[in-house]
């Protein structure tokens, strides 16, 4: 009885063990497993605008127990190389870099009208007054309408028409008329460009009438223009659609 006893307990410490020992091996097994990347190759460097190649890839094996869910999501896998080439870069990667996701950010293909009651104008912009570059789609601005100095007066000479003019007759100026801060609204494009500057650099789409930018509206009931959209429209008439200034708002996070 005691050796049947024994046997069993030998028994049950071997399974014991071979469990253990499976965990063991598996963990390790886990901790040597390495999932790879794509990266850039060493000595490689990728300029804004140029195209991803396979001479300038290389994979960067990382440890598949230190790569978290959000990074496997965001970085591209060595294996799905093929989708990268022939992209061109939007910015300049460095050797022994990571492609992420995000680095392969393309000029949207449209204007991004969301809803139906949604419509496109087009306003002229003056790029004296705002870094063109430095507002992208989806930012609100609100315009600045007017406010331009009143033209001076015409001068009138001496009184025997050959002298310097009376002080009282000196050439005036009268008080520039208020501006209208009218807004906000959303941005759609700046001339042709859709997304932000670099992008549209690394295109290689040169960028086109900049001085022009489309923002979004909304229709009302009868295909008519929301009240500050409809004003907006009244003021740049009633000035020969004169190019309007530009108040960029702050960028929320969405």
């Amino acid at each position: 009885m005691n050796g049947t006893k024994a046997l069993a307990i030998a028994a049950a410490l071997g399974v014991a063990g071979a469990a253990l020992n499976w965990y063991y091996l598996h963990t390790k097994s886990q901790q040597l497993e390495k999932i790879e990347f794509l990266s850039i190759a060493p000595g490689a460097t990728i300029q804004p605008g140029e195209s991803f190649s396979d001479a300038k890839f290389a994979p960067l094996a990382i440890p598949k127990d230190n790569v978290s869910e959000q990074f496997r999501k965001e970085a591209i896998l060595y294996a799905d190389r093929e989708t990268v080439k022939g992209m061109r870069a939007v910015r300049t990667h460095r050797e022994r870099e990571i492609l992420l996701r995000q680095d392969l950010k393309t000029p949207p293909p449209t204007l991004a009208l969301t809803k139906a009651d949604e419509r496109a104008i087009f306003i002229p912009v003056d790029t004296r007054t705002f870094v063109a570059s430095l507002v992208s789609p989806g930012d609100n601005v609100t315009f600045v309408v007017g406010g331009a100095p009143m033209q001076p007066t015409p001068a009138v000479a001496g009184e025997n028409g050959d002298g310097p003019p009376a002080e009282e007759n000196l050439p005036t100026i009268g008080p520039p008329p208020s501006a209208e801060l009218i807004g906000p609204f959303r941005v759609l494009s700046l001339g042709n460009r859709l997304g932000s500057a670099e992008v549209l650099k690394a295109s290689g789409v040169p960028q086109l009438q900049e001085n022009v930018m489309a923002v979004a509206v909304t229709v009302e009931k009868g295909d008519q223009l929301e009240p500050k959209a409809a004003k907006l429209w009244k003021l740049l008439q009633a000035t020969g659609f004169r190019q309007v200034g530009v108040l960029l708002h702050p960028r929320t996070e969405k």
